[in-house]
Formats: structure tokens, sequence, C-alpha cells
């Protein structure tokens, strides 16, 4: 299983994952969620909860979510 490592003091950034190429992430501090859309290929995105070792899928390629300061 991938991770995907966001930073919480950034709202808005890009992250690459080899297996899937890059991402880019939008984080909703009122709503405690964070929107993930994939940009290779055809697009791609899904809205999760902004929470340390969240599971979701992507492209059939299921990711854990982990934040860092």
């Amino acid at each position: 299983m991938d991770r995907l490592t966001i930073n919480k003091n950034k709202i808005r950034d890009t992250a690459t994952i080899a297996s899937l190429g890059m991402l880019a992430y939008r984080i909703f501090p009122d709503t405690e969620c964070v929107n993930i859309q994939l940009l290779s290929g055809e697009q791609e995105e899904c809205t999760i909860p902004f929470k340390e070792d969240e599971i979701f899928t992507l492209r059939n390629v299921s990711l854990k979510l982990a934040i860092v300061d």
C-alpha cells in the first residue's frame, strides 16, 4: 500500500505517487476533509476525512494518508 504524505500547514499542494503519477490536494479545515485529485491520464478525485492513516482508493490503488507538520 502506498502512502500519500500531506503537510497539514499547506492548504494546497501536489505530490507524486510512483504507481499513479501526480496528485493535487486541497485541505478544507472547516469540514476537516481533504480533496485529492489525480492529474495524470483521466482525472479522478475523491474527498476523504483529513485524519492520519485514512485509507482510500484511486484507480484501484489503495493509499494511506500520512499527515506531517
